[in-house]
C-alpha cells in the first residue's frame, strides 16, 4: 500500500473529485444501484470528516490501494 502525504485542502479536492466521478456513475441508468449509493454516502461522510478536521488519515482509491495522510 502506498502512503500519499498531502495538505487538507489537496484531500478535500481529491474527494470532491470522487464524489464528481461517483454521482455520474448512476446517471447512465434509471435506478443507481445500492452499491453506488453506499460509495456517495462514504464519500459523503468522509468529505464532511476531513473538512471538519476529525480526520488526519483514511484509505482511498481501489481496493483501499493508497493511504492519504493530512499534513497541515
Amino acid at each position: 500500500m502506498d502512503r500519499i502525504f498531502m495538505t487538507r485542502e489537496e484531500a478535500i479536492h481529491l474527494l470532491l473529485e470522487a464524489h464528481k466521478a461517483a454521482s455520474g456513475q448512476g446517471v447512465a441508468s434509471d435506478s443507481p444501484d445500492d452499491d453506488a449509493f453506499g460509495q456517495l454516502h462514504t464519500i459523503d461522510r468522509l468529505l464532511l470528516d476531513v473538512r471538519a478536521g476529525r480526520v488526519d488519515e483514511f484509505h482511498f482509491g481501489e481496493d483501499s490501494a493508497a493511504q492519504i495522510t493530512i499534513t497541515d
